[in-house]
């Protein structure tokens, strides 16, 4: 997302409730995803002196390859990602062996990519954290 675009974004989320701590844009470095350089100007932003202490989620290749680029914990969330392109109730109603399959391809493809993990849901995350955290 552009700067711009998160002009448009960043109100109607914190309305309900989502503030970010730091904002990077691809207008703000040298390039965008999949190239390292927002999450180095988050690290410098916030502090963060190792990238040993970072971890990049995200729902689509280049979210991985970013991560990858910039040596962090790269984790893939399948379920809801533009990766899987299927909408909630295109997931609800699709045959199980037909979801299952297309959640298989999914994370082989960001495996692929060099995700350090993937995880099928958001809900996953926190545990995944303390896994990371704990030295694996």
């Amino acid at each position: 997302y552009t700067q711009a675009m998160m002009d448009v974004v960043r109100p109607g989320a914190a309305a309900k409730g989502y503030v970010v701590d730091n904002l990077v844009t691809p207008d703000d470095v040298p390039a965008g995803r999949p190239a390292p350089y927002m999450i180095y100007k988050n690290m410098i932003d916030l502090a963060i002196p190792s990238v040993d202490n970072v971890v990049k989620v995200g729902d689509t290749i280049a979210d991985i390859l970013e991560g990858v680029n910039a040596k962090v914990y790269s984790v893939g969330v399948i379920l809801g990602s533009n990766e899987m392109a299927l909408t909630e109730a295109e997931t609800k109603s699709m045959p199980a062996s037909e979801l299952e399959a297309r959640i298989a391809d999914v994370k082989e493809r960001m495996l692929a990519a060099g995700a350090s993990y993937v995880i099928r849901t958001i809900e996953e995350l926190p545990a995944l954290i303390e896994t990371i955290n704990a030295g694996n």
